[in-house]
């Protein structure tokens, strides 16, 4: 049998059974080798059916400067304002990764970065839960350790 999306365009809320969110906020780097596991994380850690993904190439990196871009911070604000607001998100994920091309920096580096970046969400929304990860390899798999 072939799923078929529905014609019908009223807005559609799903509903969970047992009280889990349908989404949380991830925020993070655009390489599509994390987002797998990142996703996977998220809706377990939050019992979520999607993520809402807001990246751009070593985001940690670029957050954690000492002088900010200020029209990053405003888009990746609004951003995740539109996740909380309209999604209903309940949880930001704040990650950075392994071999990243766009914050190419040692692991400890990263993780403050990390750990910064997810301190300036904070800072945004003090009423949303930030939970930093980096994602590594471990056996030849990507891993989400929480930080």
């Amino acid at each position: 049998m072939m799923f078929m999306a529905s014609n019908d365009t009223r807005p559609q809320t799903p509903e969970h059974s047992d009280g889990g969110q349908v989404f949380f906020t991830s925020v993070g780097c655009m390489d599509g080798r994390v987002q797998k596991p990142i996703a996977e994380f998220g809706k377990k850690k939050f019992n979520a059916l999607y993520p809402d993904t807001i990246t751009e190439a070593g985001l940690a990196g670029l957050l954690s400067k000492d002088h900010l871009d200020q029209y990053l911070v405003e888009s990746l604000k609004n951003k995740i304002k539109i996740s909380l607001e309209k999604h209903k998100s309940k949880n930001i994920v704040v990650s950075g990764h392994e071999d990243c091309a766009g914050n190419p920096v040692s692991e400890s580096v990263h993780k403050k970065d990390i750990l910064k970046t997810a301190e300036l969400i904070r800072l945004m929304f003090p009423k949303i839960s930030v939970i930093p990860v980096y994602v590594k390899k471990i056996n030849n798999q990507w891993a989400v350790e929480e930080l």
